[in-house]
Parts: structure tokens; C-alpha cells; sequence
């Protein structure tokens, strides 16, 4: 507990001079209208700094080689810009080679609409997409071929919200070490990473040396605070306030948190919720539930401070997100007794019932502990998880009838013993039409369901829409990629047509297995609206 605080009393002269003595020159600046510039809005809003001057001298860029890109007739005249002024939107954790995509990914698409593109990524979709979506996010691309210098910076800002957005913190956070500088906004998303992730001493550390309008007064005076200078804490609010550079929100909740002592009633949470505000509403003892809150919030039920309960639903979102592996979701199913019923403890007995007959080797108790869990976690839409969480440890298990079946399933959504999936699969058409798809066969004509006549459909080599031809003909791959992402989640919510133009569009960009998976999975996962 802080001890009580004497609150400030200032003259109008003496408060101007605490505020020129505590407040760096940029931080009091104003807008074009006189208004002093807004604190950062932690998820939402990032504020740029200002750019270095270039170098007077640069090294001529080199060109990309002929075969690397489009003919010259197939796009506006490109501007060369030195190198140094956009690497920072190249950043990546891997080359784009590692997810067959070539380097020139971005093409001749303007700035705008690829910020756009990744901003809308679709998060509801299947679980192939949300991997690819995933490492596109994360891989090494050259900038747009258009960019302009005062651009720079955007669209690895823009990844890296989107990586936010989905939960993917960590790979967030590697992606912004990752880059060759820090702007004030890329700043402030660590920052935000940081505290979800229950790494508040780190975050503040990297506050030192930073300090900005877009780094925002309230986690300057949240960090003085935490460091032990509680009077000057208290000093810098009532400068922030007066000056306009902390909301009534941010300034209500850092007065309660600085006044602790003093305060008792209980504080509203905040109706736009900030990883900042979560922080300090979990500090003086209010903490607001993770589940009604974005994804990304998850994280902070896993560090070891939350009930087993909070951290099994915390899991389960992020693993559904794509983000976390499911032996770690696995490792939380098992860690101990589950003391209640329903919903998700009976997923959390049924998998503890499932992992000790596979222990016993017993087929038939191994069979009917997969029935039994199986379909709680088609429920959930957590098949593809609980795939690979099995899979390979059912794959050699004699199983018979419809256990076998629902092995066969496994095996293909985990991509695991395909020798062993051919040997289960039910002797029907469909089958052998996702045998086909999923071993990179010929596809056999299939006119029921119709799902698998539109799936079809995109491997007629006569069917390439002259539209998708000449966007490849162009360069823009990313643009037919991040179309495609929208047509899965379309196709996954039951629209045909949407399924063959996005298997088309994987297909043109030589995502060959991609496209056959994801096929795969909009037949065997079913889901509808």
C-alpha cells in the first residue's frame, strides 16, 4: 500500500513552472488548432515521430533480378528510393522464401490497400488460414514498389497490430526487436505487449530515453510510480491533467491508483478497455474478466497469477487463435482433477480419459474415450488443436468402426501418417475425393456434396478468371493473397463460389499444399455461418 499523498496546491505561475520543470518541450505541443496533442490510445491509435534525414549520399539500390518481376508493361515506372529508407518495413523473423512466396511479395500495390487488407485480415476462419496468415504477418517481404519515403514505417506497424489483434503477442514482440529502429508508435505497441504479458519492469524500462507524446503521460507517470517516486508520480499527474495530456479516464484511474489509501469505492471499468487501464485496474485489486476482452488479453491469465479455470479458457481462445501450441493446451487439460462439470470440464475429463487409455494401449477403451471427446470439441471448433494433439499417438492404435473413422479425420487435420490415414479411410466418393486433395492427386469428379463439385472447380486448368491472371501477370500477389484469405472465410460460412476463387487464388501463387489443406478442411470441419 503507498502511503497518503498531500495533494498539490499550486498558483496558476508556479503550476507553469512545475510543468515547463517536469514535462519535456515536446510533450506540451500543440496542434494547429492550439489543442495540446492527445496521449496515446494504447490498441487503436499510433502516432508517428519524426523521421531522420536521410542520407544526403546513399548507395544506389540494386535492381531485382528479370525473372523476379513482372514485365515492364504491366505496371507504372518504379521510383528507386535508398535502401535505408524502407528496411524497416521489410523487417521479418524469416525469409518470405520459407513460405514459398517470393520477396516482391507486395508488388505494384498501393500503400493504402495493403493497410487495409492486413488491418481487415479475417480472424474467424480455418485454421490453415489462420497459419498462413500468421507467417505471412511475420516473413520478410521487400516494401511496395510504391512507397514513399514518408511512408516507411506503416505497414510494419500494421503487421504487427494485426499480430496483436489475433494474440499472437510474442511473435509481436519478436517482430518489433526485430526492426533496424523504433518509431514512437512501434514504441508504444511494446510497451502494450509488454503488460499483457506481465512484463511491466521491462516495459518501463524501455520507457527511459523515450519519452514522447506518442509514448502518452499516462504510463510516463504509471512507470514513475511503480520505480518507487510516488511524489513525483503524483506531481506529473496534476501537470498531465492541467495541461489536457491524460484523459478524465486516465487521470481518474491514476489518481486512484496513486491515492489508494484514500480511495475505497470501487472504480468502473473503463468502457474502452487499454492494456495500461487493465493493468492498473488488476493493481488496486479490481481486475476486469480477460474473457469479454479482445484476445490478446488472454495472455494475462497465464502468468501463473489466475485459477486453473481462467487459465484452461485463456488456452483454449489463444490455441483456437492459432497462436499457441496445443501441447501446451494439452499440459493444462492434465494438470490435475477437474473439480466441477460441464462445458469445459467435461472437455478437460474427457481428454484426461483419452491420454490414460492411450497410455493403456487399449483399443476398445481408447475408442470410446475418442468418441466420447471428439465431438465436445468439434463444439468449440478446437478440432484441428485436439488433432494434433492426439494424432500421432492414435495413429498405429488397432481402432474399428466409426473410432476409426474419426481417426481418419485426425490423422488428414493434423497432417500426420498419411500412409497410415489412406489405410482408414471409409470406402466412399468423398473419401476418395479428400484422399485425392489431400495426397496431391487428381481430383475425381464429384458432383455431391457440392462443396467438393466448387472445390473442384479450382482445379480445372481452363478456369483461371482472366481478372486473377493478370494480378499475377502484375506482381500484386499480396493482393490476391489477402482476397483469398477473405474468400476462405466466406467459403468456411458456406458460400461455394467463395471456396473456388480462394483455392484459385492459392493455387496461382504456388501455394499448392496450402490450398489442397485448406481444401481438406472445408470438407471435414463442416462449419456453417
Amino acid at each position: 500500500m503507498t502511503p497518503t499523498l498531500h495533494r498539490i496546491a499550486c498558483r496558476p505561475a508556479a503550476l507553469l513552472a512545475l510543468a515547463l520543470m517536469l514535462v519535456p518541450a515536446s510533450l506540451a505541443a500543440q496542434d494547429e488548432t492550439g489543442a495540446p496533442l492527445s496521449a496515446i490510445e494504447w490498441l487503436d491509435q499510433a502516432l508517428a515521430t519524426p523521421l531522420p534525414e536521410p542520407n544526403p549520399d546513399p548507395e544506389p539500390p540494386s535492381l531485382p533480378a528479370l525473372s523476379d518481376t513482372p514485365g515492364p508493361d504491366a505496371f507504372e515506372p518504379i521510383t528507386a528510393i535508398p535502401l535505408e529508407t524502407v528496411e524497416i518495413d521489410a523487417t521479418g523473423l524469416f525469409r518470405a522464401e520459407r513460405i514459398g512466396l517470393p520477396r516482391s511479395f507486395w508488388g505494384p500495390t498501393p500503400l493504402p490497400e495493403i493497410l487495409e487488407a492486413v488491418a481487415d485480415l479475417p480472424q474467424d476462419t480455418l485454421p490453415g488460414a489462420m497459419r498462413l496468415g500468421l507467417r505471412v504477418l511475420m516473413a520478410e517481404f521487400a516494401p511496395p514498389w510504391s512507397l514513399e519515403p514518408d511512408e516507411r514505417g506503416q505497414l510494419l506497424q500494421a503487421r504487427v497490430e494485426q499480430l496483436m489483434a489475433q494474440g499472437a503477442l510474442e511473435q509481436a514482440g519478436q517482430l518489433i526487436e526485430a526492426a533496424p529502429e523504433r518509431t514512437a508508435s512501434l514504441s508504444a505497441l511494446g510497451f502494450d505487449i509488454a503488460l499483457l504479458l506481465g512484463e511491466e519492469d521491462r516495459a518501463c524500462a524501455q520507457m527511459r530515453g523515450q519519452i514522447t507524446p506518442a509514448f502518452g503521460q499516462a504510463a510516463q507517470i504509471f512507470c514513475t510510480a511503480r520505480g518507487g517516486d510516488w511524489q513525483a508520480a503524483h506531481a506529473s499527474l496534476a501537470v498531465a491533467r492541467s495541461l489536457g495530456l491524460v484523459s478524465p479516464t486516465e487521470a481518474q484511474l491514476l489518481t486512484r491508483f496513486l491515492e489508494e489509501e484514500e480511495e475505497e469505492t470501487l472504480l468502473p471499468p473503463p468502457q474502452e478497455m487499454t492494456p495500461l487501464a487493465w493493468r492498473i485496474m488488476e493493481a488496486l485489486g479490481d481486475p476486469v474478466v480477460t474473457a469479454t476482452l479482445p484476445v490478446a488479453y488472454a495472455h494475462a491469465d497465464l502468468r501463473g497469477t489466475s485459477g486453473w479455470r481462467a487459465q484452461l479458457d485463456a488456452a483454449e481462445r489463444l490455441t483456437r487463435a492459432g497462436v499457441m501450441q496445443p501441447n501446451r493446451l494439452l499440459g493444462l487439460y492434465t494438470e490435475r482433477r477437474a473439480a466441477a462439470s460441464g462445458g469445459l470440464w467435461e472437455r478437460v475429463r474427457a481428454m484426461q480419459a483419452l491420454e490414460q487409455a492411450i497410455s493403456a494401449r487399449d483399443p476398445g477403451r481408447t475408442g470410446e474415450a475418442l468418441l466420447a471427446a471428439w465431438p465436445l470439441f468439434v463444439a468449440v471448433e478446437l478440432e484441428q488443436p485436439f488433432a494434433e494433439m492426439v494424432a500421432t499417438d492414435l495413429a498405429d492404435m488397432p481402432l474399428n468402426g466409426p473410432a476409426a473413422k474419426t481417426l481418419w479425420k485426425l490423422l488428414l487435420l493434423a497432417q500426420a501418417a498419411p500412409e497410415r490415414a489412406a489405410q482408414l479411410a471409409p470406402q466412399t466418393d468423398l473419401a476418395r475425393f479428400v484422399m485425392a486433395l489431400a495426397g496431391g492427386n487428381d481430383l475425381p469428379a464429384l458432383s455431391s456434396p457440392a462443396l467438393a463439385e466448387a472445390i473442384g472447380l479450382a482445379y480445372d486448368p481452363d478456369a483461371m478468371p482472366e481478372a486473377l491472371a493478370a494480378q499475377v501477370e502484375a506482381g500484386a500477389l499480396g493482393r490476391i493473397l489477402f482476397d483469398a484469405f477473405d474468400n476462405i472465410a466466406d467459403a468456411a460460412a458456406g458460400d461455394l463460389h467463395a471456396a473456388t476463387r480462394a483455392l484459385q487464388r492459392l493455387r496461382a501463387l504456388g501455394l499448392e499444399q496450402e490450398a489442397r489443406q485448406i481444401g481438406v478442411e472445408l470438407l471435414l470441419l463442416e462449419r456453417r455461418g
